[in-house]
């Protein structure tokens, strides 16, 4: 096992399985359906990264976001939800909507650049997702703003639903995560916060954006209760995330969950993880990969038989491949779809913008062919 040590986080946190899969805590009122299904879902979305990483390195898909051994706090977390509750998901919570039986192939479709009009004529739902999941966020910390005020909104009208949102460890600098925790705690909303502590903003380390010890503290300030969970136990995540909705739902207030995971891999497609971080610091997080763990757990107690996770690999490989194939079909949109729906009224840069884009589509350089006379 690597002994990597700098700046490692504290493993003051809770655990119901060791990283060698063997418990260390109590089991939480979990089914074993229940569990195998969080099993299924990190699986899932391990190979839908791995199928989508593959169609951006072949120019299908221009970014990636990738899950990668992050799976079990979205995991364990949505799996307390129930119908009617709503989820605020930002860029890398794939297996909270892979949980809750989401489309694999109108997601690929929508990496793919397909908007959603298109989308929803080609590859139309049938049937809606029993938990209500929010576009992706791209902007910082904004999806904890809007859940709490979904929270708020449910309980005005009168509704037991819970509202859960998530937030990288880097993205807590940003205002509106703080005002987001204090609204909720002035006003006990029924929010559920998960921040998903994967040690690094991109290329900033977790320790260059906080002095507090954890980041679960920062709760205190807003009178919001907190939790510490080891990440990569999906289990612990799924207990602490479930006493938090049932708290929320019964009318007794917001919670905030640190969950202490990694991010094995790049931020995105766009970034070189290798120039920030040293081979130490992987391998030490390698031997806590989250889906090793629980497979682990469930040959040992039987729930697995010796051939089953090969099978179940091979299944999903099956269903992301189809999944792939129907978005495929989807017609690409026009590109100057891009420009609708952003500002009330078209402006000179806007203007701008979209000539340049025609200028590179007519095979001209749009940074010194394309001069933009004739705007106004």
């Amino acid at each position: 096992m690597a002994q990597w040590t700098e700046q490692r986080p504290s493993e003051e946190f809770d655990r119901i399985l060791h990283p060698d899969g063997h418990l260390v805590g109590e089991l939480p009122d979990i089914d074993a359906e229940t569990i195998l299904r969080l099993y299924r879902t990190m699986l899932e979305s391990r190979i839908f990264d791995e199928k989508t990483l593959a169609m951006q390195r072949r120019g299908e898909v221009s970014i990636v976001a990738r899950s990668t051994s992050e799976e079990a706090v979205p995991a364990g977390s949505s799996a307390a939800l129930e119908e009617g509750d709503w989820c605020f998901p930002t860029y890398r919570q794939t297996p909270a909507s892979l949980y809750w039986n989401a489309r694999k192939d109108r997601a690929v479709a929508a990496l793919m650049g397909a908007e959603p009009e298109v989308i929803d004529e080609h590859l139309p739902v049938e049937e809606e997702p029993p938990v209500n999941f929010t576009p992706v966020y791209v902007p910082l910390a904004v999806n904890v703003t809007n859940a709490v005020g979904s929270a708020m909104a449910d309980e005005f009208r009168g509704d037991d639903h819970v509202s859960m949102s998530y937030i990288g460890d880097g993205s807590t600098s940003q205002g509106d995560f703080h005002e987001a925790l204090n609204f909720a705690g002035v006003f006990d909303a029924p929010a559920v916060t998960i921040c998903q502590n994967n040690q690094w903003a991109i290329s900033v380390p977790s320790h260059r954006q906080t002095a507090a010890e954890t980041f679960a503290q920062k709760a205190e300030a807003h009178g919001v209760p907190y939790e510490r969970v080891d990440g990569n136990d999906v289990l612990a995540v799924y207990e602490a995330s479930t006493k938090a909705v049932e708290r929320a739902r019964r009318g007794d207030g917001p919670t905030f969950i640190e969950a202490v995971t990694y991010r094995m891999i790049e931020h995105n497609t766009a970034d070189e993880e290798s120039v920030y971080r040293t081979t130490d610091e992987r391998e030490y997080w390698e031997d806590k990969d989250p889906i090793d763990r629980l497979e682990t757990y469930l040959l040992s107690e039987g729930l697995l038989g010796d051939d089953d996770p090969e099978k179940i690999r091979e299944d999903l490989r099956e269903e992301v491949q189809e999944a792939v194939d129907r978005a495929r079909e989807v017609p690409v949109s026009d590109p100057e779809t891009m420009f609708e729906h952003h500002l009330h009224e078209s402006t000179w840069k806007h203007d701008h913008q979209r000539e340049e884009l025609r200028a590179e589509q007519r095979g001209e350089n749009p940074f010194t062919d394309f001069t933009g006379e004739g705007l106004e």
